[in-house]
């Protein structure tokens, strides 16, 4: 599907695949790009998935983090990891475009099997206190690995959590702090690469004074203004999901979730199998 010539079908699935993303992030925390991206990739192509979910994965985590206690101790102590994660998704943010829809829709569904394997079977292992900043070396370098040709480093962002076993709302914190700091290379990536237009948001601002100019602005800034309702769709999802946290089963919204996760990912491995030709 194009762009260009199906705006209404992409503004529908964009503020669709947002609100439902927004309403799994606020109640489980995560999951936000997870679900947008693998909703949206039933519908257009994994690149312009991945061009997409950029302006809303980094608007709603930005509104996560704000609402975290003690940003600053969280920067400081989690430092490690985000170091790491920024300079390896710098670099692999670079060779999405090169590695095309089927090899970026491949590596993007197994890294949902990953994430669905790790909430059903746990993940138990428990780092020592002196680990921690080898730990956070380590899976902050892997995140960078799959985040950046993937835009999904929230697995890696899960099992350092889960092995530092910290409560309910500081997994939120931190969680919405590590995919904000891995948005600003991403950005980088993608811009450079063309999977999202760097002269959407220049273009936006600075208007223009000729027809032709006004033509051109049009067409770049068409996927900024899809981004732009995926963010509010979010933020909306977001705020639903934190009120229905307490008034839901948790452990049966997991199960669905995960149970479709399952089965999108199946769906795009098969997929990406047969275009492939192997």
């Amino acid at each position: 599907m194009d762009i260009f010539n199906n705006p209404n079908e992409i503004t529908l699935i964009v503020g669709f695949a947002y609100l439902i993303a927004g309403v799994v992030k606020g109640v489980i925390g995560i999951g936000l790009p997870t679900t947008a991206i693998t909703i949206m990739t039933f519908f257009i192509s994994p690149l312009m998935a991945l061009g997409l979910n950029l302006i809303p994965m980094t608007v709603a985590n930005i509104w996560q983090f704000s609402k975290a206690d003690n940003p600053k101790k969280i920067i400081n102590k989690y430092k490690y990891f985000a170091f790491s994660l920024v300079i390896c998704i710098l670099i692999t943010s670079f060779y999405a475009y090169e590695l095309g829809d089927n090899l970026v829709r491949l590596i993007f569904s197994f890294a949902v099997l990953l994430f669905v394997g790790l909430q059903i079977f746990g993940f138990n292992f428990k780092m020592k206190a002196n680990q921690d900043i080898f730990w956070q070396s380590g899976l902050g370098t892997l995140g960078g690995l799959i985040g950046g040709v993937a835009s999904i480093w929230a697995v890696p962002v899960t099992m350092y959590l889960l092995m530092k076993n910290v409560k309910p709302k500081q997994f939120v914190d931190v969680s919405g702090f590590l995919i904000t700091i891995g948005c600003i290379p991403v950005s980088f990536g993608y811009i450079s690469t063309g999977v999202f237009q760097p002269t959407m948001f220049i273009y936006g601002a600075l208007g223009s004074v000729t027809a032709i100019m006004g033509f051109q602005i049009g067409e770049k800034i068409t996927m900024f203004i899809y981004g732009a309702l995926g963010s509010v769709t979010a933020i909306m999802g977001f705020q639903i999901g934190e009120k229905i946290r307490n008034k839901i089963n948790a452990k049966t919204f997991k199960k669905l979730l995960l149970a479709f996760f399952s089965l999108a990912a199946i769906k795009m491995i098969i997929q990406s199998i047969l275009e492939l030709n192997f």
